[in-house]
């Protein structure tokens, strides 16, 4: 499957991030390891179902490519087009992170743990890290690494990113 970013041949303002978000205390709250494979739960449904929805509602200035839902949490990578972004920056200064990234972020983490706390019948329970951790990709041999170990992870969870809508619902899509 193709990837709808392309590093270097984007828009220039935008920019692509490994995003990377864990449950409170990296409880396995999302899936289950049942020998090589992982099976979602419930919760880790909810957080497939939240991940594309929000992406959709932040489609103006957030584009998905592959993302996988871990026991654990999220691993994505998203591609940011920010308009307003100034291209001038100090000497040695990177660009600010995009607000629309940390929007997009707290949005999906708001809206999967009040969702996954009503399946739970404990409204309130921290369900997230607090934060995330993101690493902005600058070239290609690090997004196809990424790329791969993405991958990877679905394999490991049973399920090929060239499957059935199902299977890619359960644990990682990559948009073409």
């Amino acid at each position: 499957m193709a990837s709808t970013f392309q590093l270097g041949l984007s828009k220039p303002s935008t920019r692509v991030y490994h995003v990377h978000l864990l449950t409170h205390q990296e409880e396995s709250l999302l899936g289950e390891v049942l020998g090589e494979h992982t099976q979602l739960t419930p919760s880790g449904q909810i957080v497939a179902d939240e991940w594309r929805q929000i992406a959709v509602a932040h489609q103006r200035d957030i584009e998905l490519d592959l993302w996988t839902v871990l026991p654990n949490g999220v691993r994505a990578l998203v591609a940011v087009v920010d308009g307003a972004q100034s291209s001038s920056y100090g000497l040695g200064q990177s660009p600010p992170k995009p607000r629309a990234l940390s929007s997009f972020v707290a949005g999906f983490k708001a809206a999967a743990a009040k969702r996954i706390n009503l399946v739970r019948g404990i409204p309130g329970a921290p369900v997230w890290q607090r934060g995330y951790q993101e690493q902005q990709i600058n070239d290609r041999k690090t997004l196809e690494r990424i790329r791969l170990l993405l991958t990877s992870q679905a394999h490991l969870a049973g399920l090929s990113m060239h499957d059935t809508e199902r299977d890619i619902s359960q644990l990682g899509h990559r948009v073409e």
